[in-house]
């Protein structure tokens, strides 16, 4: 009962939130700082990424090597990345931008390149027949037949790095990051939740505009001149090669001692717990809630309060959700489970909604003629038909939540991230690289995984 009555103490500590003129006159700096890094960032991210994905999709030679290499910096936290940038840059927004574009052009570029193998395989070789060369499969079949899709992954990961702002930010790259970290150290929870809400509406104007801009591919252009001057603006004007070197040095050979090297499988299976527990809770949430959300499965009454839950869900990150729930249940594994599950949950819920809609009406309206009821139109032809899609945006969530499992660790939620932390918070360089590549080892054999699974699943339809 104590413990019950302290938790709920600390939850109206955060109410309620500070809406003071003053305080929301003083966030207009770090949102716009926040945003224009995110927008500096995912500009280079696009830019490099799709020509990756479309390489990775056509299954060009050298397309599994590559694979590789982006599953090897998708396996390093962002919090960890924009730790090695501000060591190179020092702190402020040009070490947060350059982290997010490392992190997200891998990320990005890897679902790039699974999305076009979920391309039908009939328009894709009716063009090699042609004798198209790879490159004009690639242009004229590939990226036509899945651009709806790369539009709305490519949207939902601006959201996301408009949440991991605030994570890069907490360690140096600026923004609401800083103020956020601020707000906790000084026990001023009131601000943190008005910081909380700002990110939620953040996410909110970011999905309204990105439907919009959706409908057409070319209207996406407007967006670019600011992105490219934000960009401008946060190139980093120094970078300190010397004092890098010294840190990163000291980082080599990586090393634990026997002690932890006998606590690794323990806190190898806290994490994978998570990841997995975390993932199923949160895809069948989505499910449900990405029925909801569907224009075209719903009415507007339903779809829009729901999307506006959705939007919420995903508007906090893993780790704020996490600091939350340790708080109420503790420190562990069960926090570290539903943090990312009910983060996992607002991001699926949302890429599943647009994976319903984007299915082709013929056979929705043909099933719908019989006179079958909603819930069975639904079962038998939306969701079938928006499998792949789902399936992809399932496995690539469950490799985002292996690694994402680390970074929850380090808020008291156990497993490998919660001995990463402590060995960066000592300065325990060797360590700490040594857990880095052990996270390295565990996200690519989960990426290796996924791949397999989704050729099982059918998945991958373009073939080579």
């Amino acid at each position: 009962m104590d413990a019950l009555a302290s938790s709920l103490a600390l939850l109206r500590s955060f109410l309620p939130p500070d809406l003071s003129l003053h305080y929301l006159i003083a966030l207009i700096g770090p949102v716009v700082e926040s945003i224009g890094m995110t927008a500096a960032a995912m500009l280079l991210a696009y830019l490099i990424s799709l020509p990756l994905g479309l390489y990775i999709g056509s299954r060009a030679p050298g397309g599994g090597a590559l694979q590789a290499v982006l599953a090897g910096i998708r396996a390093i936290p962002d919090l960890t990345l924009a730790i090695f940038c501000v060591i190179f840059v020092g702190v402020g927004p040009a070490a947060g931008m350059i982290a997010m574009a490392i992190f997200y052009t891998a990320a990005v570029a890897k679902i790039f390149g699974d999305l076009f193998r979920t391309a039908q395989a009939g328009p894709v070789e009716a063009l090699r027949a042609t004798g198209a060369s790879r490159l004009q499969v690639a242009i004229f079949g590939l990226l036509p037949l899945k651009l709806r899709d790369l539009l709305t992954y490519g949207s939902y990961e601006f959201e996301s790095a408009i949440r991991a702002s605030v994570i890069v930010g907490a360690v140096g790259g600026g923004g609401l990051g800083a103020e956020l970290v601020g707000t906790l150290n000084a026990f001023d929870f009131q601000r943190t939740t008005t910081i909380l809400l700002v990110l939620v509406l953040m996410v909110a104007a970011i999905d309204q505009l990105t439907v919009r801009l959706r409908r057409s591919a070319l209207s996406l252009l407007i967006l670019l001149l600011p992105a490219a001057y934000a960009l401008w603006c946060y190139l980093p004007d120094h970078a300190s090669f010397a004092h890098a070197s010294r840190t990163i040095a000291a980082m080599f050979p990586p090393a634990l001692p026997a002690a932890a090297w006998s606590k690794v499988p323990l806190l190898l299976a806290e994490t994978a717990a998570m990841a997995l527990f975390g993932t199923a809770f949160g895809v069948v949430l989505a499910l449900v809630l990405g029925l909801l959300s569907a224009r075209n499965v719903t009415p507007f009454y339903v779809a829009v309060p729901v999307r506006r839950f959705l939007e919420a869900l995903r508007a906090v990150p893993e780790v704020v959700w996490g600091l939350v729930l340790v708080a109420i249940a503790g420190v562990g594994p069960t926090a570290g489970i539903f943090a990312l599950g009910l983060h996992s949950a607002g991001c699926l819920g949302r890429l599943f909604a647009e994976s319903f809609e984007n299915v082709r009406p013929e056979p929705v309206l043909a099933v719908a003629a019989t006179g079958a009821s909603p819930l069975a139109v639904a079962s038998f032809a939306t969701i079938p038909l928006a499998l792949g899609p789902v399936g992809v945006h399932s496995l690539f969530r469950l490799e985002w939540n292996v690694r994402q499992a680390t970074v929850v660790g380090m808020i008291g939620a156990g497993g490998i991230g919660e001995a990463l932390y402590e060995a960066q918070q000592l300065f325990f360089y060797q360590q700490m690289m040594a857990y880095v590549l052990i996270t390295w080892i565990v996200v690519s054999a989960a990426d290796a995984l996924s791949q397999r699974t989704q050729l099982r699943l059918g998945c991958a339809t373009v073939p080579a």
